[in-house]
């Protein structure tokens, strides 16, 4: 039951805040553990955390997905994000990672950014992956 309300929440959380309907295939999360906090409203997956959407994949460390801001945060050294989409390449890594409800990815901590040959370095990189937009600042 715990697990079918997590992916439940996943899905939701990838169809709604991060990417259209039509960007998400199929939603995989692999994590060595997986710990569901209802009091924390939180889902915290730890140990090579993969999540793969068909589209894209993101590696960390760590991961925890708040339902109360509606943010998945990834951690690691360092954490990674990868589209597999041909007609949106991207790739990039950092500290962080910080999905948000209005379609940004934040990259904390010696981040780097590739999307269409341009590659940025900086502290914090605000990405938007249904545009392709980067800043180095929110």
């Amino acid at each position: 039951m715990y697990y079918s309300k997590l992916f439940f929440i996943c899905a939701i959380f990838f169809n709604s805040v991060i990417y259209s309907e039509s960007y998400i295939e199929n939603l995989e999360i692999d994590a060595t553990s997986i710990v569901i906090s209802p009091k924390d409203n939180q889902i915290i997956f730890s140990n090579n955390v993969i999540l793969d959407t068909g589209k894209l994949v993101l590696k960390s460390d760590s991961a925890i997905y708040n339902e109360l801001d509606k943010t998945m945060t990834l951690e690691g050294l360092p954490s990674s994000i990868s589209s597999l989409d041909s007609s949106k390449t991207f790739n990039g890594n950092a500290s962080k990672i910080i999905f948000f409800n209005n379609s940004k990815v934040q990259l904390i901590g010696s981040a780097v950014m590739n999307y269409d040959n341009i590659n940025i370095s900086s502290n914090s990189i605000i990405f938007n992956p249904e545009n392709g937009k980067m800043s180095s600042s929110k």
